[in-house]
């Protein structure tokens, strides 16, 4: 969802980052501050306004890193490794390895966040009393980070999921029913009625207040809260489902090959574009030396792949990563997602006896699904 991001530094081994939709928020957050402080405090100049809109802005994304980096530090203490966490026109979001295998670690994990957003909502509070005999721009700061780390708080109490208050919703009915896939389910169901909820005050807030920018805002987030619910649910169903169907059970076991003398370009026009595999297994002597893919033959200049056999531009065999047929879907999964490759060959006593692609494990699992399997 968030991959067009660059990384911003990192904090215990965390990626941070920034996603370009964040600057549009950014700009927004800072002009209506801007705005603001203008009409509140008109005795104050241009310069010092625009000041105080951009460390205030800058103070509450460091606030929302700081509310998502409660949520990773529990995380990480409950041994589940957080990858990164990125800022976004929404706000902010970390992002797992696994999902929590306990009720109890889902909790602690969701309620973190809020709690971290509560503490600074009282920070703020002190700061602000603290600095009001001697600087009325500080003592502005400080009152609005607390009172929008207190909104953001009870904001994300709501139980929607996949805000965190759903998670909490979510953590106690798997406590309590003792079944991850009920607790699951029925936050996803808050989650919807949440984000409809939204959508549908937004519209009304536009059209009888006349405040389109407050309306079309919370229909935005409510439609990206129903967009994630949804996603989230049918990512949370796929992998546990991939966790329980094993690689031998839907191996390809026609593998596509090709001879190690043959040039790039017979590969590439007579069978890459004639099937519309995308990789091919190398052999000679009828064994099996690698691996050939359309990315590693783009990497040669095309004016040379007619005289270029594909055994110089391929994998050797020996740094594939190769799988049993005994492994899940999701082992297999997670070493494509780790290694960032899309065929892996399958091996069964020291003998290639075929492979698996991710768009044909994707077209399994989502088949399953639709299935209702």
């Amino acid at each position: 969802m968030l991959e067009s991001s660059f990384r911003i530094g990192s904090v215990f081994g965390i990626r941070i980052g920034v996603h370009y939709t964040w600057f549009i928020v950014f700009f927004l957050l800072v002009s209506s501050l801007f705005i603001a402080f203008r009409s509140d405090h008109p005795d104050w100049s241009a310069h010092a306004t625009l000041l105080t809109a951009l460390a205030t802005t800058l103070l509450f994304f460091v606030s929302i890193i700081l509310h998502e980096l409660g949520h990773s530090v529990v995380a990480i203490a409950r041994g589940v490794k957080v990858r990164s966490i990125t800022l976004f026109i929404f706000g902010g979001v970390a992002q797992t390895a696994k999902d929590a295998d306990t009720a109890a670690t889902e909790f602690l994990i969701a309620i973190a966040g809020p709690l971290v957003s509560f503490a600074l909502a009282g920070l703020f509070y002190l700061l602000q009393f603290g600095f009001s005999p001697y600087s009325e721009t500080a003592s502005e700061t400080f009152s609005w980070l607390m009172t929008i780390n207190l909104v953001v708080a009870i904001f994300n109490l709501i139980p929607g999921f996949p805000l965190d208050g759903g998670r909490v919703f979510r953590a106690i009915v798997w406590g309590i029913s003792g079944n991850a896939i009920k607790g699951m389910q029925w936050a996803v169901v808050s989650g919807k009625i949440v984000a409809f909820g939204l959508m549908v005050s937004g519209m009304l807030i536009a059209l009888q207040t006349g405040m389109l920018l407050n309306g079309l805002w919370l229909i935005g987030i409510g439609w990206f809260l129903l967009t994630v619910a949804e996603g989230s649910k049918r990512a949370y169903f796929m992998e546990r489902l991939a966790g329980n169907v094993s690689i031998g059970d839907v191996i390809q076991k026609e593998v596509p090959m090709i001879a190690a003398d043959r040039s790039i370009l017979h590969w590439v026009d007579e069978q890459m574009l004639l099937t519309g595999r995308r990789a091919s297994l190398v052999t000679e002597d009828d064994q099996t030396i690698g691996l050939i893919t359309l990315s590693d033959a783009i990497k040669c200049p095309r004016t040379q792949w007619s005289n270029t056999p594909v055994r110089e531009i391929m994998t050797p065999l020996d740094r594939l990563y190769i799988v049993k047929p005994t492994d899940s879907i999701l082992e297999v999964f997670h070493i494509m997602q780790q290694h960032g490759i899309n065929q892996v060959p399958v091996v069964d006593q020291k003998r290639i006896v075929g492979w698996i692609d991710r768009e044909h494990i994707l077209r399994i699992l989502q088949l399953h699904v639709e299935a209702g399997r």
